[in-house]
C-alpha cells in the first residue's frame, strides 16, 4: 500500500515538474515575442529565458517554434482578457483603460525600449505563419468583447461600443510601438489620456 502511495506521489511530482517546465517555456516565449518579434525569437533563447533544457522544447511543443509561439500568444490573450474582465467588474471602464496600458508598462518597469506585446508580434507573422496571426486576431477580439459589453451596459449603442472597444486595443497597441521606437513612455501616457477623453465623450453622447 505504501509503495503504491509513493509511486503516486512520484508520478504527481513528475507531472508537476513537467507542467512547470512547459509554463516556463511559454512565459519565456511571451517575453521574447514582445521584445524581439517572431522572427527574432530563437529557441535557444527561449530555453535560456525559460530556464529549461533546449531539448525539452520539442518534448512539450512537437510543432516547434510555431506551436510554441501560438500557445504563448493564446496564453497572453487569455490572461489579458481575464485581467480586463476582472478590472471591469471591480473598477469600471475608466480604470480598466488605465490598467490596460499599465500592464505592459509594469513588465518592463523603467525600460521603455523593451515595451512590447507578444500578441502584436504574433500578428506580424502573416504571411509567414498564418496560424500564428490568426491566434493573435482571436486574442485581440477577446479583449474587445468585454469592453464592448461593458459599454452596452452603460447605454452605448452596440455598433458604437464595438467601434470603441476596437479603438482601445488599436490605440494601446499602436502606442506600445511608438513608445518602443522613442525609448520613452510618453506615447503610452498620451494614448491612455486620449482614450479617457474619448470615453467621456462617448458616454456623454449616450445619455
Amino acid at each position: 500500500m505504501s509503495m503504491g502511495i509513493t509511486r503516486l506521489a512520484d508520478a504527481k511530482a513528475i507531472e508537476s515538474k513537467t507542467r512547470d517546465g512547459r509554463t516556463r517555456l511559454l512565459n519565456g516565449a511571451r517575453r521574447l515575442l514582445a521584445e524581439k518579434g517572431y522572427s527574432g525569437m530563437e529557441l535557444r533563447d527561449v530555453a535560456e529565458v525559460g530556464d529549461a533544457p533546449r531539448g525539452s522544447i520539442y518534448h512539450h511543443f512537437p510543432g516547434g517554434k510555431s506551436q510554441l509561439a501560438i500557445e504563448a500568444a493564446e496564453l497572453e490573450g487569455r490572461e489579458i482578457r481575464a485581467a480586463i474582465e476582472r478590472s471591469l467588474e471591480q473598477r469600471g471602464l475608466a480604470e480598466t483603460l488605465t490598467m490596460f496600458g499599465e500592464m505592459f508598462r509594469r513588465r518592463v518597469k523603467d525600460k521603455p525600449e523593451r515595451l512590447g506585446c507578444p500578441v502584436a508580434a504574433a500578428a506580424l507573422a502573416r504571411p509567414e505563419d498564418p496560424a500564428l496571426a490568426a491566434a493573435a486576431a482571436a486574442a485581440f477580439a477577446s479583449w474587445e468583447a468585454p469592453i464592448a459589453a461593458a459599454l452596452r451596459d452603460e447605454g452605448v449603442a452596440a455598433k458604437d461600443a464595438e467601434h470603441f472597444s476596437g479603438l482601445v486595443v488599436s490605440t494601446i497597441e499602436g502606442a506600445l510601438i511608438r513608445a518602443r521606437a522613442a525609448g520613452d513612455q510618453d506615447p503610452l501616457d498620451s494614448a491612455v489620456a486620449g482614450l479617457h477623453r474619448a470615453l467621456d465623450s462617448l458616454l456623454a453622447a449616450s445619455l
